[in-house]
């Protein structure tokens, strides 16, 4: 009878590794393929403006939820509803209200899911050499903003007012704050979690500063969209989709820095500092009016009723835009609440 060596248990153990490594080798793919590839098509590069997706990711919430996703940056030239419209992505961050009508009535294939940002982030500021000190000082001033969408809020605050368009010079705003610094422009268009945050960074404090919102003029920003072919034969997958990003969302908005360590893996070069700073500026603006206690993403209809509204007012739309079919609140309706909804103690 053979003696059986150390050398020959050797064997057995080695060969015992490989089948187990090999058998799990081979179990992987087929795990992976029981995950619906998806791609999420973002407004801009990696920043925490966006930090809710890769959270979600790197907690594996949307694998959870059978879903392969990934995470496109967007950028100056790549507008995610026309990207999600012809079906390129599945899912997108959108600019929001407006930019969600306008692709509904250009005949674009999207649905509208959730809205992040239920106050607009805009605000216009100026400093104390302006002169400005009440809204209605803006007659004969120069104010500058951007000219793709926040000029026809501008223009609905000065009539709010009381002041014509026509007697306030409206110019397309640099990518920079330094002529707003240096006195070239008297009124300069800021985002809170973005050219504010650079004012407070330079240590330049605008001596007055005007919420549109406070004067009636408040479009959500920020839209979640999906392709409206995919959401109507995948219903199960987008209702994954907005569970796990809302998800995400809330533990990014309340692990602060877990979250900008998260970000940071995608985003190595950013300032850290300036991250947080960015994360924390959004916690204001997903929380406010009713999703504060409804939660995070709430469409609200009469907000998306004066947008649209709004916008054929300004000329921006022709006529009125079917609501009803621009977006489908059901998907957010069945995210449970622990996973959309920030507590007093949060």
């Amino acid at each position: 009878m053979a003696r059986f060596t150390r050398r020959d248990a050797m064997k057995v153990v080695l060969a015992a590794a490989v089948a187990l490594f090999c058998g799990a080798a081979a179990m992987e793919p087929a795990a992976a393929a029981d995950l619906a590839p998806v791609s999420l098509r973002l407004k801009w590069l990696p920043q925490a403006q966006f930090a809710g997706y890769y959270v979600a990711k790197a907690k594996g919430w949307y694998a959870d939820e059978g879903l392969d996703l990934t995470i496109n940056p967007g950028g100056p030239n790549i507008i995610g509803e026309n990207m999600v419209g012809a079906g390129s992505d599945t899912f997108g961050h959108g600019g929001g209200a407006a930019s969600l009508l306008q692709a509904r009535e250009k005949g674009l294939g999207i649905l509208g899911i959730g809205m992040l940002f239920q106050e607009t982030p805009y605000r216009l500021v100026a400093l104390e050499k302006s002169g400005v000190k009440t809204f209605k000082d803006l007659k004969g001033k120069t104010v500058s903003t951007w000219f793709t969408g926040p000029q026809f809020m501008v223009q609905a605050m000065l009539r709010a007012n009381g002041l014509d368009p026509k007697d306030v010079k409206i110019e397309a705003q640099a990518n920079s704050m330094v002529p707003f610094i240096e006195g070239k422009v008297d009124v300069a268009t800021v985002t809170v979690f973005n050219e504010a945050l650079v004012l407070k960074r330079r240590n330049v404090t605008p001596a007055v500063t005007f919420n549109p919102a406070d004067m009636g003029v408040n479009i959500p920003n920020e839209s979640l969209i999906v392709n409206e072919k995919f959401a109507r034969e995948h219903p199960k997958l987008v209702e994954g989709f907005l569970k796990a990003s809302l998800r995400g969302w809330k533990y990014a908005l309340t692990h602060q820095d877990e979250a900008v360590d998260i970000l940071l893996k995608q985003a190595p070069t950013a300032d850290r500092t300036e991250q947080k700073e960015q994360l924390a500026a959004l916690v204001p603006l997903m929380t406010y009016g009713p999703a504060k206690d409804k939660g995070i993403g709430y469409i609200d209809p009469k907000a998306l009723t004066f947008a649209d509204k709004f916008l054929v007012e300004n000329g921006v739309l022709k006529q009125p835009v079917d609501l009803k079919a621009a977006v489908d609140t059901s998907f957010w309706e069945k995210v449970p609440a622990a996973d959309k909804v920030m507590t007093a103690a949060q």
